[in-house]
């Protein structure tokens, strides 16, 4: 009897979930929220005089965003985060012997990579801050017949975009390694 081996694949991916999803679910408009986030945000770099737009931990820990507006970004990112992992999970299962998520976050609580000086930087902090984009690390596992198979990376880049694509308004294979 030939003998199988475990290959694990590690993929980043960073999705946008629809927001007529979220709309659908949800009492707050994930648009609405990133534009009062990103105002806030404005206003705290003006105080501060700061060069850059931080990330909202630190705003959060100065108090410069509202309360209301930081539990809306949670619920909002919580629902995202969680659609997202379904979503993989119900879409890729059968294709994998183990899939597992090293990571699954809400991109809104990153340092966004806008400068003030940036040509359209207010839609890009409303791009940024609108809670609907999540980032995550998969590692799938799968059995096969040879150690180490030719074409497993492409083959996976090719079965996450084929079965996940349709699923988010915005799609993108940020990393993919064989283990």
């Amino acid at each position: 009897m030939p003998s199988l081996y475990i290959t694990k694949i590690h993929i980043t991916l960073q999705v946008k979930v629809p927001n007529e999803l979220l709309e659908r679910h949800l009492p707050s408009s994930a648009e609405v929220v990133g534009e009062a986030l990103t105002e806030q945000v404005i206003q705290a770099v003006k105080k501060h005089k700061l060069s850059y737009f931080p990330a909202l931990d630190f705003l959060e820990k100065q108090g410069d965003i509202e309360e209301d507006l930081l539990e809306a970004v949670e619920t909002i990112s919580w629902f995202a985060c969680k659609f997202v992992r379904e979503e993989v999970n119900k879409k890729l299962r059968a294709f994998f012997s183990d899939l597992s998520f090293q990571s699954v976050k809400c991109t809104s609580y990153a340092m966004p990579s806008v400068r003030a000086k940036q040509i359209n930087a207010w839609n890009e902090l409303v791009e940024h801050y609108t809670p609907n984009t999540v980032k995550l690390d998969v590692v799938a596992s799968i059995l096969k017949k040879e150690e180490n198979p030719k074409g497993l990376e492409n083959w996976s880049k090719q079965l996450f975009r084929r079965n996940l694509e349709d699923s988010f308004d915005q799609f993108e294979i940020i990393q993919t390694a064989v283990l």
